[in-house]
């Protein structure tokens, strides 16, 4: 999502229930809803969905323990008044194999990784907004 976005501002708002846990994250010109969670339901659901006045794309990550499995990539769309909803599929690889690919390259050609420590720490960065957001949250609550 960070790769995506970029950094938020920061995070408005968040709930650090079990099972389920949400955060609102500002990022200026809009927000972002981040919900993650574990149920007892055997699926699994990860996706970025993205909402305009006139357009919404979904980007649906399927199962990672299931090799070959494609990245699918949904757009419903309202052009001149006629509702037009179509699917993308890139190929049949998974994102995992993918970045295997793709760190597998720029090993054996001398180029950096394309993930760095300071990715990394900018996720923790975002998990520490939401962490303290939610801690307070938590607090004030009992």
């Amino acid at each position: 999502m960070r790769e995506l976005l970029g950094m938020p501002r920061r995070c408005l708002g968040a709930n650090l229930k079990y099972p389920f846990w949400s955060a609102i994250l500002d990022y200026g010109d809009f927000t972002v809803t981040y919900e993650s969670g574990i149920d007892e339901i055997p699926r699994f659901d990860a996706h970025i969905e993205i909402y305009s006045p006139t357009k919404t794309v979904r980007i649906q990550y399927d199962t990672p323990y299931v090799k070959g499995l494609p990245t699918m990539m949904y757009i419903e769309e309202n052009v001149d008044g006629v509702y037009l909803k179509s699917e993308v599929r890139i190929g049949y690889e998974d994102p995992f194999t993918i970045e295997m690919k793709e760190l597998y390259k720029a090993l054996m050609n001398g180029r950096p990784p394309k993930t760095t420590a300071e990715d990394a720490r900018q996720d923790l960065e975002i998990f520490q907004m939401i962490a303290k957001v939610g801690f307070a949250a938590y607090a004030v609550r009992n």
